[in-house]
């Protein structure tokens, strides 16, 4: 199998947040602004909900979310954390580390009271023949996760189009 390099998935939008306000709320919050319903690894069809999604903020920290039977559901691993600055961690939704990808999220001052938040998603060629499917089906769900989400619950100032799609 030939590997394609994918670019990665890269959204950036501005919002009414000091960085160490937003870094917050991205990582602590994440159950308030996280879309659950629709993008989550519940099975709507056996009753599952997810309930709760818990970012632990450390390296080594868990990202997981909680379902209505308790059960817990990895997502990913910190793999960085710098407090107010930047995270990266493994995004694998139920996947084997060696086959998931990787999101960075930094946050950088405008100056008083905002900030730009960035968000880069890659190693899509971990994915193997899936990779260019996937790729297009992340950049569309960070559209409404990330865009939307995270960024109506901090106070969107703007999006930013260099991001690449």
């Amino acid at each position: 199998m030939s590997v394609v390099e994918l670019a990665p998935v890269v959204k950036s939008i501005d919002v009414h947040r000091t960085a160490v306000d937003a870094f917050r709320l991205f990582t602590a919050e994440m159950s308030a602004w996280w879309p659950m319903k629709t993008h989550s690894r519940a099975r709507d069809a056996a009753g599952e909900v997810t309930v709760r999604i818990d970012f632990e903020g450390r390296v080594g920290g868990r990202i997981f979310e909680t379902l209505n039977t308790g059960e817990q559901r990895d997502w990913g691993e910190v793999l960085e954390y710098e407090a107010g600055r930047r995270v990266l961690f493994s995004f694998q939704m139920g996947s084997a580390r060696d086959k998931s990808g990787e999101v960075e999220v930094r946050f950088d001052s405008l100056g008083e009271g905002s900030c730009r938040v960035t968000l880069t998603h890659s190693h899509w060629e971990r994915l193997g023949d899936q990779a260019a499917v996937m790729r297009g089906r992340f950049a569309n769900g960070w559209e409404g996760v990330f865009i939307t989400g995270f960024g109506g619950y901090a106070g969107l100032i703007q999006r930013n189009d260099q991001e690449t799609a």
